[in-house]
């Protein structure tokens, strides 16, 4: 052991080589979803400056899946990364600081408790159960192994069925301090300030530039909270149907696309978004557009059930992690699901509403290729189908169905949307599809 740590000393030199600048991120209070996007952003400003990173811990633990993907970000630097445990790096925080290639203990410094729990319906603390805590024991002894340390002190930190002679017995949860580490070879020495951590790490006289949150972290931390995704997602879905059944694209679509977008860019860098949600997504938007342009024969059918399921499966994919708690995954479920509803019942309000007013918002960007001045006879073409009257036989939202005189013919709303049994009239022939516009009394 003392020979790794030499030689991990002579790599720590040899990586930073001439660089002057030590990169030091604070992990203090609970890690979030937040923490995510900072330690990434922390590590990529150290790589471009060839500097060494130091961790400085003083954390109870927090959320298993931002922990997950910051170990991850930290076993791939490419820059030496040090844990300082300036007082605790207690559960989640014990997995971080077993990723980096060194571990330094200032004085009264602890390190372990990692058993995985989660708060109950009843908000008590409750140890989770035999899968999970088998899945994170094996993350610790993972971690644990990469780092050339011994993988069963990092399983007895997770299980308290683990038992080490001379360490911990079994049925209790193992907590590091800087004495038992040193002992066990999870501690490269003691450091009561930064200089003596700099000092012992052969990094003396580096320049220390401190790392702090941006308001992009924060950013993340709030939108991924289970409710006001939620209200993304609503915002989103109601934009984006209104915008599929009325004439070109406009505000409604625009707000959508924001909703869309600043939802998964959130998640994206919390380490949840992946491209399995962005297919999921992209698969429900193209099986709700061919039920709106393409099944139209009746109403709401197979495709669109089909569509909003595959987008609540995105939406709910791009919430939740392999190790995010049961508190957690009740309220995404409950969120994407009240969101899709809310969604579709505002659309529904909007739909049946809208086209009783004089105010239009599709359309108001980008002009539609189906809509035209009811003066412009420009771009009629004069054949035996101008003109001639009819009866809507479905929902026409704008695609729909007509009845001329006993023949039914696919057709477009010129409004956007027209209601079952309206007369209209056809103002424009274009062979394959016949445009529409309501038949004005006399």
């Amino acid at each position: 052991m003392r020979k790794l740590a030499l030689v991990t000393l002579v790599s720590l030199v040899a990586l930073v080589g001439t660089g002057a600048e030590v990169w030091l991120l604070r992990i203090e209070g609970e890690i979030g979803r937040g923490t995510v996007p900072f330690v990434r952003t922390g590590l990529a400003e150290a790589e471009a400056a060839g500097a060494a990173v130091v961790f400085d811990f003083a954390t109870p633990g927090g959320y298993l899946d931002a922990a997950m993907a910051c170990r991850d970000l930290i076993l791939g630097a490419r820059v030496p990364t040090i844990a300082y445990v300036n007082r605790e790096a207690y559960s989640a925080g014990a997995l971080l600081a077993l990723a980096c290639n060194r571990i330094y203990f200032a004085p009264g410094g602890v390190m372990g408790a990692a058993t995985p729990v989660y708060f109950d319906a009843s908000g008590e603390l409750t140890t989770a159960p035999e899968k999970t805590i088998s899945a994170v024991r094996g993350l610790f002894r993972a971690t644990a192994e990469e780092r050339g340390r011994d993988p069963n002190v990092a399983e007895a930190m997770v299980d308290p069925a683990v038992e080490i002679p001379g360490l911990v017995e079994r049925g209790k949860l193992l907590t590091l301090t800087a004495r038992s580490a040193a002992e066990w070879g999870y501690s490269d020495g003691d450091a009561a300030t930064l200089g003596e951590l700099l000092d012992a790490a052969g990094l003396t006289g580096m320049v220390v530039q401190e790392h702090h949150p941006r308001w992009v972290d924060s950013a993340v931390a709030t939108l991924t909270t289970p409710w006001l995704s939620a209200l993304l997602i609503a915002i989103a879905v109601l934009g984006l149907l209104v915008e599929a059944v009325t004439p070109g694209f406009g505000v409604f679509g625009a707000i959508g696309l924001a909703s869309v977008a600043t939802f998964f860019w959130a998640h994206n860098l919390a380490g949840l978004a992946g491209w399995e949600s962005l297919v999921f997504l992209a698969a429900g938007i193209v099986a709700i557009v061919l039920e709106i342009f393409v099944f139209t024969a009746t109403d709401f059918g197979l495709a669109g059930i089909v569509g909003l399921v595959l987008i609540g499966l995105g939406l709910y994919s791009a919430m939740v992690g392999p190790f995010t708690q049961p508190s957690q995954a009740g309220p995404a479920v409950g969120a994407v699901s009240l969101a899709l509803l809310v969604g579709l019942a505002l659309t529904v309000v909007i739909l049946t509403r809208l086209p009783r007013s004089r105010l239009r918002l599709g359309g108001v960007i980008l002009q539609s290729a189906i809509t035209s001045h009811a003066g412009d006879k420009t771009q009629v073409a004069p054949t035996e189908w101008v003109g001639r009257s009819g009866i809507a036989r479905t929902d026409l939202r704008p695609v729909g169905q007509a009845d001329f005189q006993g023949e039914l013919l696919d057709v477009v709303a010129e409004e956007g949307f027209l209601p079952k049994g309206t007369e209209v009239e056809v103002v424009r022939d274009e062979g394959f599809r016949k445009v529409v516009r309501k038949r004005k009394e006399g």
